[in-house]
């Protein structure tokens, strides 16, 4: 696990209820508005963004505003087009079916909220500015790589083995292997890594738990890092846009979410502080769950992989940051 440089000292605790502060208060209204309004899931990409936009407000020091150049703008555009034609296509392409795209401009507007984080991470500087950095050029290949697969092989290999035993797998709607079908699940991948990893993720890990584990273990900073990050999906989960029930919210929210926070505290640790490996895992989670077959009943073995991670890297205990 990495230890803090001299140059990567946290900032007071205080910056951490700055954060929280921005993260929720103009989200939160983007979102209640735009679901009051009827904006539809694309537009809503403005309020996601806040936490990414708020950790790059309070880092701004750390953030060249020139490093970069002609290399940056095109990068940022790139991504801005990219963007836009992932959101046409997730649109058009359901379960299956691929379309010829119909073009709307508009959705440019969404597009920019994800090259706006990789403007940034594209200008950071030196040590401080290293954290969102990483989304671009992490310090080790190896785990982003890992935290890819390690949805598919978590959902696949229990159902193989709880299939092969007789019990029934639960198959996605529309789940069948052809190449249309592959498309629309790499482009579901592409939209929430893109418009749920880079817009949330810096902020949450990269921003708030190096900052909670300077005074906290691991595992308490986790917790601590799960509770606002639950509580900030309020508006999507208690309207009618999605719908949940109180039961799916203390299911997910609740107990799903904090394993989680748990196993992405571990990568991020292991990963070298690496945010590009905690937004691949984001986009896993929220993708490979809704197109490959599963066991509902091994679901409950991600209770065990968090236990394992606790124990492995001991976090009940605080990270040294003597020096830091």
């Amino acid at each position: 696990m990495t230890d803090l440089t001299n140059n990567e000292r946290p900032a007071p605790l205080q910056v951490a209820w700055l954060f929280l502060a921005l993260a929720f208060a103009i989200p939160w209204l983007l979102l209640i508005l735009g679901i009051r309004e009827k904006w539809g899931e694309d537009y809503l990409i403005f309020g996601v963004a806040g936490p990414a936009i708020a950790a790059m407000i309070l880092a701004r020091k750390s953030l060249s505003s020139t490093r970069g150049g002609i290399a940056r703008v095109i990068a940022s555009l790139g991504v801005v087009l990219l963007g836009w034609i992932i959101l046409l296509m997730s649109r058009q392409w359901r379960a299956g079916t691929v379309e010829p795209l119909r073009w709307n401009a508009w959705l440019i507007l969404p597009a920019l909220m994800p090259a706006l984080v990789c403007w940034g991470a594209l200008g950071a500087e030196g040590a401080k500015g290293q954290w969102l950095r990483s989304l671009i050029v992490p310090t080790n290949w190896r785990w982003p790589i890992i935290a890819f697969f390690a949805w598919p092989a978590f959902l696949l290999i229990p159902a193989e083995l709880f299939h092969l035993a007789g019990g029934r797998l639960t198959m996605p709607a529309g789940a069948k292997l052809s190449g249309a079908y592959l498309a629309t699940s790499a482009v579901m991948f592409a939209k929430e890594l893109l418009f749920a990893g880079v817009l949330e993720e810096p902020g949450w890990r990269g921003f708030l738990l190096p900052r909670l584990e300077a005074r906290y273990s691991p595992l308490l900073a986790s917790v601590l890092v799960w509770l606002p990050w639950a509580a900030w999906h309020a508006p999507l989960d208690f309207t009618s846009w999605l719908g949940h029930s109180l039961m799916s919210y203390v299911q997910i929210r609740v107990a799903y979410f904090l394993v989680i926070s748990i196993l992405m505290t571990w990568l991020y640790n292991r990963s070298g502080r690496s945010l590009l490996t905690v937004v691949v895992f984001h986009a896993g989670f929220n993708t490979f769950p809704f197109v490959l077959p599963y066991a509902p009943p091994m679901l409950a073995l991600i209770f065990l992989c968090a236990i394992a991670a606790i124990i492995l890297d001991r976090m009940w205990k605080r990270i040294d940051l003597r020096g830091a």
